[in-house]
C-alpha cells in the first residue's frame, strides 16, 4: 500500500455515510482520510483483521470473499469503481472484517477512519438515524438479491445478471463482462463449468453471441423472457 495524494471533498460527499454528515463533520473525516493503491492480487485486509477503516473504490476492481475449511473460495461481492464497503463493521460489537478483500485489478481507494466516524456518531443521534435509514434500504436490496439467487435456476440467474449489466452499461444489445467468468461464476454461486454450459446453451439457441468478455444479445425478446423466468 502506498499513499499517492490526498482525498478530495467530493470523495467524502460521495460516500453514503458521510453524505449524511454536516460540513464540519465532513471536513473532519476528510482530514483523516487517505488514498490507498493496490496492485493486482494484493490484499487490502483479511478476515478477522481489526476493522479500523471503511472504503470507497475510486478505480480498479476488488473482490470480497471467504474461504471454506476445505480451502474453497466463496465470492461475496465484486466491487467496481464508486462502490463503498466495510461500513457495517462500524456497528459490530467486535469490530473485525468478516471477509477477505483482494484487488482483481490495480485499484485506488479512499480509506476513511472508522474509529473517528464512530466517535462522531456517538455525538450526534440524528446522524445515526439517517444512517440507519440508509442501511435499511441497502439491507432490503440485499435481501431481494439473496432471494433471487436462491429461487432462480442457473440459466435464469445468468440471464438476469447479464440483463442488469446490459441496462447499466447502456450499450444497446451488447454488454461487457466486468471480470473473468470464474469470478462471475463465484458471484452467482455457480461452478465455472456450469456458467460455461449456460453460455454455450444460450449461444447454440441463437439468443446470444459470446466473444471473450463481450456478449451480443441476438434475440432480445427471448433473452428478457429467460431473465424474467417466463420463457
Amino acid at each position: 500500500m502506498s499513499q499517492v495524494t490526498r482525498p478530495q471533498a467530493a470523495d467524502v460527499a460521495q460516500h453514503p455515510i458521510f453524505s449524511a454528515l454536516g460540513d464540519e463533520q465532513q471536513q473532519r473525516m476528510l482530514a483523516r482520510a487517505e488514498i490507498i493503491t493496490l496492485d493486482r492480487g494484493q490484499s487490502l485486509f483479511h478476515e478477522g483483521d481489526p476493522a479500523r477503516q471503511i472504503f470507497l473504490c475510486k478505480s480498479g476492481q476488488l473482490k470480497l470473499y471467504r474461504l471454506a475449511p476445505n480451502g474453497n473460495e466463496k465470492i461475496i461481492a465484486l466491487l467496481q469503481p464508486d462502490s463503498t464497503f466495510a461500513e457495517a463493521t462500524m456497528f459490530m460489537e467486535e469490530r473485525k472484517y468478516p471477509v477477505n478483500c483482494e484487488a482483481l485489478k490495480a485499484s485506488r481507494l479512499v480509506a476513511f477512519d472508522a474509529d473517528d466516524c464512530v466517535a462522531m456518531l456517538r455525538e450526534d443521534p440524528d446522524t445515526c438515524f439517517r444512517l440507519m435509514a440508509m442501511f435499511s434500504r441497502r439491507l432490503k436490496q440485499r435481501l431481494t438479491d439473496i432471494e433471487a439467487l436462491s429461487l432462480q435456476n442457473a440459466t435464469l440467474r445468468v440471464a438476469n445478471y447479464m440483463l442488469q449489466l446490459q441496462r447499466n452499461q447502456g450499450d444497446g444489445n451488447t454488454l461487457e463482462l466486468p471480470t473473468s467468468k470464474k469470478h462471475i461464476a463465484g458471484l452467482l454461486a455457480l461452478q465455472p463449468e456450469t456458467l460455461s454450459r449456460v453460455f454455450a446453451q444460450l449461444q447454440e439457441a441463437g439468443i446470444i453471441r459470446v466473444d471473450a468478455r463481450q456478449i451480443t444479445v441476438l434475440d432480445p425478446e427471448r433473452f428478457q423472457k429467460i431473465a424474467y423466468g417466463i420463457d
